[in-house]
């Protein structure tokens, strides 16, 4: 049985890129040049060229348009050659007829596809970085010089991946891929928490966690990461990066504006409140329990007034008060 096309990949430090060897001529010619095929559409001037619309010979200011992430390169056998590309005016009475077609190559946003009567003539010219990975590429047809850092591969030196390996796990093993570096870096924070109960899909979430909480600046930042964490990420995940990140409750957060609204916010405050005991992982003799968040509120709202009753304010006294309150001076002491 003929094949109908192959596939290898330009494996980039950030991305795979599929590249789709394909066998038949009228699947590459309509993907192309057919409206709703993937490349181009028809568009019409009574919606502001908005929408993509069927094909009206009787609406004169239709426009057939490429989208924006595609191209299109038709060379014709004769040595012709006719571009398809986005914010350019497609002329359809130049447009080649699909037997004229000697390649055809498209460029969308699921990668690169090619079609030649005579595949030798398709040309795929690579630079490599340090890795050893992919920096630039193209696809070019007939005779094409080569630039400097570039060489000269085939289509089958590309890259062939397991195809039921949708995840590209893969990547996370090859040196200089962004994967391979969040891989090394979610090993090594687990190993620095202590957490070794995790495989490496936990370690991977409990990674992004961790870059979340690092980005909680505020007591807002606080009630607002929360629920998104708990949408996206294992509860037993989200307890081990809170420990890890001493990251207890929204006092320790709290800047002096916020802290004019607490009693408002109280009742979403404390439905975050931290606990160790969420985490299988607590060692004997650590900390417990975050104190209650009401008392932390309360805490911290009576050693406001008291200073300001006693005109203290800005005394080693009131700088003491302040920190047990956790008003944004770390996180609170253990209760006893």
């Amino acid at each position: 049985m003929k094949k109908k096309w192959e596939v290898r990949y330009f494996v980039t430090a950030v991305a795979s890129v599929p590249v789709y060897k394909v066998y038949s001529k009228t699947e590459t010619y309509r993907q192309a040049t057919k409206p709703g095929w993937g490349t181009v559409e028809w568009y019409s001037a009574a919606d502001g060229y908005k929408n993509p619309v069927a094909r009206d010979r009787s609406d004169k200011t239709q426009q057939l348009c490429c989208d924006e992430d595609c191209s299109a390169d038709l060379y014709t056998k004769n040595g012709g050659y006719f571009g398809i590309h986005a914010y350019e005016e497609i002329d359809t009475k130049e447009m080649p007829k699909q037997a004229e077609c000697a390649a055809i190559i498209l460029s969308d946003s699921c990668g690169l596809t090619f079609w030649a009567e005579d595949f030798s003539q398709i040309h795929i010219f690579v630079s490599y970085d340090e890795n050893g990975l992919i920096d630039t590429y193209r696809v070019e047809y007939g005779d094409s010089p080569v630039y400097d850092g570039e060489v000269e591969i085939s289509f089958d030196d590309l890259y062939q991946r397991a195809e039921d390996d949708w995840k590209e796990t893969y990547r996370a093993e090859l040196p200089g891929t962004v994967e391979y570096q969040f891989k090394q870096e979610a090993d090594k924070l687990a190993q620095e928490a202590g957490e070794t109960w995790m495989n490496a899909e936990e370690r991977e979430q409990f990674r992004r966690v961790c870059h979340k909480i690092d980005g909680i600046k505020s007591a807002w930042d606080f009630l607002c990461a929360m629920p998104l964490l708990e949408h996206d990420y294992d509860k037993k995940i989200i307890g081990a990066a809170r420990k890890f990140k001493k990251c207890f409750n929204f006092a320790q957060y709290e800047k002096p504006q916020e802290a004019a609204r607490r009693e408002e916010l109280m009742e979403d405050y404390k439905k975050y409140e931290f606990a160790t005991e969420d985490t299988d992982t607590t060692e004997p003799g650590a900390e417990q329990t975050a104190k209650p968040v009401e008392a932390e509120a309360a805490s911290a709202t009576g050693a406001d007034n008291t200073a300001a009753e006693t005109g203290k304010r800005g005394q080693p006294g009131e700088q003491k008060t302040e920190q047990k309150a956790g008003g944004g001076a770390g996180p609170p002491p253990p209760s006893r």
